[in-house]
């Protein structure tokens, strides 16, 4: 009891402080929110409505079967009909396109003998993201096209020569979509945000108007001191993450095939990781301003970096690859996606959570560790 009236105290203090702090509210609060909305509109690698100019030199119901199905795709939009390849180029160039099919002189004839057949696809290439994927659903486009031609063929003439036909069933994420990708590593983004950036900029604040001085030459605990500081954030934290779920089920339609607690309890090591760096963070730096310059830029956005949130571990460098083994998020989306898009389980999913543990005990040991010696 003794000790719990002290936590109490510091806990109710740092809330009010918290409550009247202009900048704090919104980073704790609207933060979370819009980084969700922003990862699961605009930060998109669908292509849709891709503008598409196309030559037929062949004008054939083949050929003309190709810019129907084009004009009929939910990924492409018909721009134009080009009269030569320098048209083609032009729009391009020009911005008025973003891909153009070149349908050569006697593809039809090709196809309806089962005779390879080649289409020339010129792509803007300054998007490389959006043009890889243009290129992929295209593809995916003419090698339909050419199955159904090719099922024509054999049905016309009767053959009855064996084949191989490989059926294509993709899991979990049958469409592609890119928000079912992007939306569930926002809540690991979220926990980076509110805990670590706030947590160092509420110290660190402290530092600066000399209360945190005073509280430390009080006769509370250290230890109670620390527990009163960062156990609001840790709650906010949480509460954050509950409603970034809430709004990514129910608004995104992004879905929970696993199980939501298992989501809150492989949150929990990951505050004592970013809870660790926030502290850390506060310890190096005597201004808030310099708190924010290291929080961003030696921490949150290495951390982002190497855990694949935005750019895939497997096409990392080799000698960089066992780096991202030591960031805590590389282990926590992997948890986030098992659960939300495979409906993975303990079983499946225990390795990365006991990783995730030891690095965050490991980081707020060191942290707390770290601070203690700072205060002497």
């Amino acid at each position: 009891m003794s000790v719990l009236v002290p936590l109490r105290g510091l806990m109710l203090k740092e809330l009010r402080q918290i409550r009247s702090d202009r900048v704090m509210i919104p980073v704790l609060i609207v933060a979370p929110v819009l980084q969700l909305f922003i990862f699961g509109y605009a930060a998109t690698m669908d292509v849709t409505r891709a503008r598409v100019a196309v030559l037929d030199l062949d004008r054939t119901p083949e050929s003309r079967a190709v810019a129907e199905r084009l004009g009929a795709s939910d990924s492409f939009e018909l721009a134009a009909r080009v009269p030569t390849a320098d048209a083609a180029e032009a729009l391009l160039e020009r911005g008025k396109a973003d891909l153009a099919f070149i349908i050569p002189a006697g593809l039809g004839q090709a196809m309806s003998a089962g005779e390879p057949a080649e289409v020339q696809l010129l792509v803007d290439g300054t998007e490389s993201t959006s043009a890889s994927i243009g290129i992929a659903g295209a593809s995916t486009l003419i090698e339909g096209l050419a199955a159904e031609a090719e099922a024509r063929r054999a049905t016309e003439v009767e053959s009855a020569r064996a084949s191989v036909e490989v059926r294509r069933q993709v899991l979990y994420n049958p469409d592609f979509k890119s928000r079912f990708f992007m939306v569930p590593g926002v809540l690991a983004v979220v926990l980076l945000i509110v805990t670590l950036m706030a947590t160092a900029m509420a110290v660190v604040k402290e530092k600066e108007l000399g209360t945190f001085e005073m509280l430390v030459v009080t006769p509370v605990p250290r230890s109670i001191l620390l527990a009163g500081k960062l156990i609001p954030f840790a709650v906010f934290g949480l509460l954050d993450s509950v409603l970034v779920l809430l709004v990514s089920r129910f608004w995104f339609e992004v879905p929970l095939r696993g199980s939501a607690l298992l989501l809150l309890g492989a949150a929990l090591p990951t505050l004592l990781c970013t809870l660790g760096l926030g502290l850390l963070v506060s310890t190096i730096s005597r201004t808030q301003q310099q708190a924010m310059v290291t929080a961003l830029f030696l921490v949150m956005l290495p951390l982002l970096y190497f855990s694949g949130f935005i750019f895939p571990i497997e096409s990392m460098p080799r000698l960089v690859q066992p780096v991202t083994e030591v960031d805590a998020l590389t282990h926590l989306l992997g948890i986030l996606r098992g659960v939300m898009l495979r409906g993975a389980g303990l079983g499946e999913l225990w390795p990365s959570l006991a990783k995730l543990t030891a690095i965050g005990a490991i980081t707020f040991a060191a942290a707390v560790a770290l601070f203690r010696k700072r205060l002497g």
